[in-house]
């Protein structure tokens, strides 16, 4: 009898945990899944997005952070688009000719003996409903100015990619949790 109530309170659980609809599952050959999900907040710009999407735009975003950490800002003019939007974290806004904005981060860097980033991880999106391309970073900003006292922050920067080159940009920092 003990035999009997083990293998029906088996056969309920097998049972019970198979009656769910099946899950899509993100392979390689289905790369996406369409949210079907109502949320409780209407997304302003875009919540319509596949990730990931050109990869390569990363790569470039990517590559211009290794040239700011290493002072090569003539080296990075190839990627930004002939005028430029940049919004930084202190509030800032810059828009005109990508030269000028090189120009900027040239006199920044001159305040600091260096510059290093702690890449946490990095995203290529593409927003459908808008048609864009997008790049999101999030990283540890490690800065050591010139006879001054090292500094941390968290980062997270978006990167708009058009027509392969960088369009737009802005950044928002955060500093470090106490411990």
């Amino acid at each position: 009898m003990k035999n009997i109530f083990f293998f029906s309170i088996i056969v309920c659980v097998f049972f019970s945990c198979n009656t769910n609809s099946p899950q899509p599952t993100i392979t390689p050959d289905n790369p996406t899944v369409k949210d079907s999900l109502i949320y409780p907040y209407k997304a302003i710009y875009s919540s319509d997005l596949t990730v990931p999407s050109h990869p390569e735009y990363a790569q470039k975003v990517l590559t211009v952070w290794k040239m700011y950490e290493n002072k090569q800002m003539d080296s990075m003019k190839p990627y930004y688009a002939d005028t430029v939007t940049y919004d930084d974290a202190i509030g800032n806004h810059y828009y005109g000719p990508s030269k000028g904005l090189l120009d900027i981060a040239k006199k920044e860097m001159e305040k600091l003996d260096s510059l290093r980033f702690d890449i946490d991880m990095w995203e290529s999106v593409h927003s459908n409903d808008k048609n864009e391309d997008w790049v999101n970073i999030w990283c540890k900003e490690r800065a050591y100015p010139k006879g001054g006292k090292a500094d941390t922050s968290l980062m997270f920067e978006k990167w708009m990619i058009k027509d392969g080159k960088i369009y737009y940009f802005n950044q928002y920092n955060a500093k470090l949790p106490k411990k």
